[in-house]
């Protein structure tokens, strides 16, 4: 389930079905393919809560103004954290059409918030998942490496692509 390619997701999850005689890792698996196919290209990103560094929450819906890049991170992994925003802060100066999401998987709000302050990086809409179990059942989010691309109305235009991926560049034009 860790694949980039929904086709291959849409293959394991059928082959799985066939198979499987777990009645309850069945379930689990559904729920998550259910899930996968929520973030087709063209649907709509399904809302979720997180919040900026004063505490205010605020849906994913509410700041979709333009077209958007979403990419996740954590203080666990520290070379992660800087290389993604690195390249952010890179795609950024190329395509000024698009919006920079940063969501932060931690618990701990204000070592997030010490965490932006120490690393300054510009441009960048920074905000922290409130709950990720919702954030992992509705996204999918099973690998920090994940980037969401969408359209300015929040629309999926890719729900399964590493910002890493030496062709990324290319989905932003």
């Amino acid at each position: 389930l860790e694949d980039q390619n929904i086709s291959n997701i849409q293959k394991f999850l059928s082959r799985f079905n066939e198979i499987s005689t777990d009645k309850s890792k069945h379930n689990e698996i559904s729920k998550m393919g259910d899930a996968i196919q929520c973030l087709k290209v063209g649907n709509e990103l399904p809302n979720i809560k997180l919040m900026d560094a004063d505490y205010n929450i605020v849906e994913i819906k509410s700041i979709l103004k333009k077209k958007s890049v979403i990419f996740f991170w954590t203080d666990c992994l520290d070379s992660h954290m800087i290389a993604a925003h690195k390249k952010v802060i890179e795609l950024e100066k190329k395509h000024k059409n698009y919006q920079f999401i940063a969501i932060n998987v931690d618990e701990s709000h204000s070592k997030w918030v010490s965490e932006m302050k120490n690393s300054k990086f510009e441009n960048v809409m920074e905000f922290r998942c409130i709950n990720f179990e919702e954030l992992k059942q509705k996204w999918v989010i099973n690998k920090i490496h994940r980037t969401i691309i969408t359209d300015e109305n929040g629309s999926i235009n890719n729900a399964f692509v590493s910002l890493f991926d030496v062709n990324f560049e290319k989905l932003l034009k």
